[in-house]
Order: structure tokens, then sequence, then C-alpha cells
């Protein structure tokens, strides 16, 4: 274990647009055209990429909103950023439908759990398999996909904050214990601005943050929390990692997992911020997080998921999101 003080980089001096006055999201003021001279590499690809599925496949067309990748508002209402295949299963599951970014935006990661997970709810004998590949063996059955979970206690149980998992697998061990794979699902995304609670809540000497990350003993002992202030690359992977720890502390679970999601193409995740995390886990951190690809992803779906109709979701996630 190091016992030097590690210094986290700040990948995001370029990251992020000018705030105008007044402007809550920076996507909110861009010109007409489906360019953005704000996008990375990966961001200026896959918002070409979004924009062709929506006209060629979807038919859809609506410029309005341009340079976002925007459906329709009829578009979005039926529902077709989700797969055709699990269309109305997946609707099924969302609380409440309108015309927002999970339903509208093809460009955000928002409804990305929905089409990649929600399908698995029909085979959960090809779901244990997957994630028993994944994590490497453990699971006797899954119980229940969650998305967009937070643990079933009041927030304030766990970090009290806003930190949840995209997706939400519960599990029941060999052992007979239950266990919790919490992912994180990323795909044009990069880090985040800090918020006035969030950075107040890392500065407390006694705080939450701080006291989960060291009971969890996922870190090496020279980090200091409140380095994660500046850290815009890794202060939700971190969060989500210790968020995971808090349902473990709690007895909710026994065994925890956690899995962060993307494409390879995003350089941000895949060359620079996981790399990073990593160099600060101890042999418990590392064997409790998962660095994982959509394209290793779509590969292991591909050796579990047999039937039709699950090829042809299989298809669908290729074609939407595979840059």
């Amino acid at each position: 274990m190091t016992t030097e003080t590690p210094q986290l980089n700040d990948h995001n001096k370029a990251e992020y647009p000018p705030i105008h006055k007044g402007e809550q999201n920076h996507e909110l003021k861009m010109r007409k055209g489906k360019t953005y001279r704000y996008d990375d590499e990966f961001k200026k690809k896959a918002r070409a990429h979004q924009f062709a599925y929506r006209e060629n496949v979807l038919n859809d067309f609506y410029d309005e909103k341009n340079p976002q990748v925007i459906l329709s508002p009829d578009a979005a209402k039926q529902g077709l950023i989700f797969c055709e295949t699990y269309r109305e299963l997946i609707k099924s599951k969302v609380k409440s439908f309108k015309f927002s970014a999970l339903f509208s935006n093809m460009l955000r990661s928002e409804h990305i759990p929905y089409n990649i997970f929600t399908p698995m709810e029909e085979d959960m004998s090809a779901t244990t398999e997957l994630f028993n590949e994944i994590i490497g063996g453990g699971i006797s059955k899954i119980n229940r996909i969650r998305i967009e979970f937070a643990g079933d206690a009041d927030k304030g149980e766990y970090l009290n904050d806003g930190t949840s998992f995209d997706t939400f697998i519960e599990y029941v061990s060999t052992d007979g214990s239950i266990g919790g794979i919490g992912i994180e699902v990323k795909y044009t995304e990069n880090g985040y601005r800090i918020g006035e609670k969030e950075k107040e809540d890392i500065e407390k000497p006694n705080g939450t943050y701080r006291q989960v990350s060291e009971e969890s003993n996922y870190f090496i002992s020279s980090l200091d929390t409140k380095s994660f202030i500046k850290a815009n690359h890794l202060r939700q992977i971190w969060r989500n990692h210790i968020l995971g720890y808090s349902m473990l502390k709690k007895g909710e679970i026994k065994r925890f997992h956690y899995i962060h999601l993307y494409p390879e193409g995003n350089r941000h995740f895949h060359k620079y911020a996981v790399p990073e995390y990593k160099q600060l886990l101890t042999e418990q951190g590392r064997n409790s997080f998962i660095d994982l690809t959509y394209e290793s992803l779509f590969k292991l779906i591909n050796s579990h998921f047999k039937r039709k109709e699950q090829k042809e979701w299989l298809e669908y996630l290729r074609k939407r999101y595979i840059v």
C-alpha cells in the first residue's frame, strides 16, 4: 500500500463549455445545425450516429432542438427511444411517461439502462449466467432488476444525498445470502461540476462520505476524500462505489460489486478516469469494482441469450449505441 498522497488529475478543464448567465444546461443555447463545437471526438461521432439512426431507422425528423438529438413529441410519446422488440415491457416499467430527456434525448444515457437491462427480466436464467461470468461466480439466482435505485430505505440511512445506481441487480448468493450489483451507465457523458451541498458534505471532517470511505477499506490509506472536490472525472464513480458499501454496512446485502459501464470510444473513462480511479483502490476495493465497456458486455450477451427476440435486441443495441 502506497504511503504517498495521490494527486488526482483534472481531465475536465476543456470538457465543459462556458456557462452563460441564467443558463442551467449549456445545450439549451446551441445553434441550429447538427454539430456542436464543444463536443469531444467521441461525442461528435455519437451525435452524428444518433441523428442518422433517428432519421434513417426511426424515420423521425425534428430540428427544433438541434443540435440536440431530440425525438419529435409524437415519437417520444410512442416510446421510440426504446428497443422495439421489448418496447411494451420497457414502457410498463416507467412510472410516468412524458416528453422529457428520458424519452426524447437520444444522446443522453437516462434511457439506456431500460434498453440494456429491462429485457433481461424475461430470461433470468440467462441473466444469472451472464452476471456470474461478469463478477466471477457466486450467484444462485437473480431476484430482481431495478432501474434508478438508491436503496429501499430513506436516503439518510445511506449517503444522505442523491446518489443512485442506474441499474441494481439483487441476487441470492450460492450460500443463500443476498448480494447486489450496482451499475452506472454512461454514453457520451464525462464528469460533472460539483454542487455546493456536495462540496460541503465532502469537506466535513467527520461527514458521511469520509466515514463510509474509510470504513469500506476500498481506498488506499493516503487518499484524502477532500481531493474528490476537484476531481470532477472521478467523483461520481467514488460516490456510487461507496453507496454500495453503505448498503453492505446497513445489512441489506452481504456481497457487492459496482460496475461502471461505458462505450470503449469514450476516452474520458476508458483512458483517464477509470485507470486513475483504480490506482486509488486497495485489493478489497479492486475486487468490488468492475469497469465494463458496451462492446464487452454485448459480446457476453451474445454468448448467453439465444432466442430470436434476444438476438433482435442485441442487434438493436449494437446498431443503436456502437459508433
